[in-house]
């Protein structure tokens, strides 16, 4: 099973490195290097730097039949240090995890503003969890979640009932975070709406300066942020 390695702001510390490389030789032997860069996202010749490493500190064995058919084994302290680093590893993801939750309970706290109580969630992945998370230590209440337009309504969603889009203008809330990244365009442009009411909608993919409350606002027609008229001349 290929090792899931997205590309991201963080750079992977050697140690991870050969963590992977260790996991994808404990689960198949005969995994050629050309395998491994791939499945950890890694060039051949750092996989083969590192696994001349793990050999020279015994952590890593290889069994020659031809030059064609090569075989790789953890011995007994390879284990020993995959088993140390996945827990290393836990301890990090619980971190992270921490710093996420905090990271986005301030953004939403900075794009809602201080009187907005109650809000709706549209968004049913990882992402969507952790704005329930991050919000369960303030006094804004996720009144409901938005899956889909075709998702059953009556049911719970991490504790919440899920609703119809069409039910969010009946709940009032002051704002919709928008946490589903890969439909955020299309569902904030199904809330122009809400809008228009004065419901801010918070997207979490994109900047501050970009988020929808931000955009330009109109009155009769008029642009509230154009340029103001020039004085007349006394």
């Amino acid at each position: 099973m290929p090792t899931k390695f997205p590309q991201s702001l963080f750079i992977p510390a050697p140690k991870l490195n050969q963590l992977h490389i260790m996991q994808e030789i404990a689960a198949d032997a005969h995994i050629t290097q050309a395998e491994l860069a791939q499945r950890c996202s890694l060039s051949v010749a750092m996989v083969n730097n590192y696994m001349r490493e793990l050999c020279s500190s015994g952590l890593l064995e290889y069994q020659r039949k031809s030059s064609k058919c090569i075989s790789y084994h953890l011995t007994q302290s390879g284990r020993e240090v995959v088993a140390a680093t996945r827990q290393e590893l836990i301890q990090e993801h619980v971190r992270l995890f921490g710093d996420a939750k905090d990271h986005i309970r301030n953004f939403i706290l900075d794009q809602s503003g201080s009187g907005v109580r109650k809000v709706v969630l549209y968004g049913g992945g990882d992402l969507a969890e952790l704005v329930i998370l991050a919000l369960e230590s303030t006094d804004i209440d996720v009144a409901g979640v938005c899956l889909d337009d075709s998702a059953p309504v009556g049911r719970k969603w991490c504790g919440r009932d899920v609703l119809n889009p069409s039910q969010i203008r009946f709940i009032s809330p002051g704002a919709v975070i928008v946490a589903d990244s890969s439909r955020a365009k299309d569902i904030c442009s199904s809330l122009n709406h809400l809008l228009e009411q004065g419901t801010r909608v918070i997207r979490l993919d994109v900047p501050e300066a970009l988020q929808p409350h931000k955009a330009k606002m109109t009155v009769a027609g008029q642009d509230s942020q154009s340029s103001p008229p020039k004085e007349k001349a006394v």
